[in-house]
């Protein structure tokens, strides 16, 4: 097969790229909902995938096209959660089992149930990888509101507020238990939110920013190169589409 002439052949035959890129930047943040740990988040975007997604033709047996799709869809999510600070062994091993799962699989029904459960395991792997340090419900509580609300301007007080506990309170056990400051861990998180949008999207700064709950742009990149010693558009340039395509982690 000349591969240059059957790409060539099937862009035209696309047409429809613009589709293809919002497709795409929806598996984007899909992945990071999953590596985000945040359960209920997850759950309520399950539902929106599964049997209905739109997969492209790997194969002309339909069965063997699904296993193909969520044998790539496990091995990006593993790569994912490895940048979000998941343990490459546990990764890695996670995947192997699952690919195991669907490559013995004997219908599409089963090999969705497997898809599922696979995500259902890394998402819980990273919500314990993110309270492993912690000691006290107050705090459990407070970083998955953090994560759940990561797109609001959080602030200790709010988030105290949320959880009808004193402000100092809060900040004086956060600090305690996490060795940060809870002002410094909803910045990082956000940072890390951030880092992850502008490796694997397009997004501008300014949207970013207004995602991320922040309260002008010029803040957004004040904050980040305090963080990264970078602007965002050096760290895209930088980053883009680099580290879970080369294996290496940024973090």
């Amino acid at each position: 097969m000349n591969i240059e002439k059957e790409l060539a052949k099937r862009l035209m035959d696309e047409g429809e790229s613009g589709n293809r890129q919002i497709a795409y930047n929806h598996e984007i943040s899909f992945y990071e909902l999953v590596a985000s740990g945040n359960m209920h988040r997850f759950e309520e975007a399950l539902k929106t995938i599964g049997s209905t997604q739109n997969l492209g033709t790997l194969s002309p047996d339909k069965l063997r096209n699904v296993k193909y799709h969520t044998v790539i869809l496990t091995a990006l999510v593993s790569r994912f959660c490895i940048e979000a600070g998941l343990e490459i062994s546990v990764a890695y091993n996670l995947s192997d089992i699952f690919i195991e799962l669907i490559d013995a699989a004997g219908s599409i029904d089963e090999v969705y149930t497997v898809q599922n459960e696979m995500l259902r395991s890394y998402c819980r792997k990273m919500s314990d990888l993110s309270k492993n340090r912690v000691v006290s419900r107050h705090i459990v509580v407070a970083i998955d509101y953090i994560r759940s609300h990561i797109q609001e301007n959080l602030t200790v007080e709010s988030i105290a507020d949320s959880l009808s506990l004193n402000s100092s309170y809060l900040s004086k056990l956060f600090k305690q238990e996490m060795g940060i400051t809870l002002s410094r861990y909803i910045r990082d998180q956000k940072i890390n939110v951030a880092c992850n949008m502008l490796r694997h999207l397009d997004e501008s700064s300014l949207t970013i920013a207004n995602y991320l709950g922040f309260s002008s742009q010029s803040h957004f990149i004040q904050v980040f190169k305090k963080s990264t010693g970078m602007t965002p558009e050096e760290y895209r340039r930088k980053n883009y589409h680099q580290s879970w395509m080369n294996g290496e982690g940024e973090e």
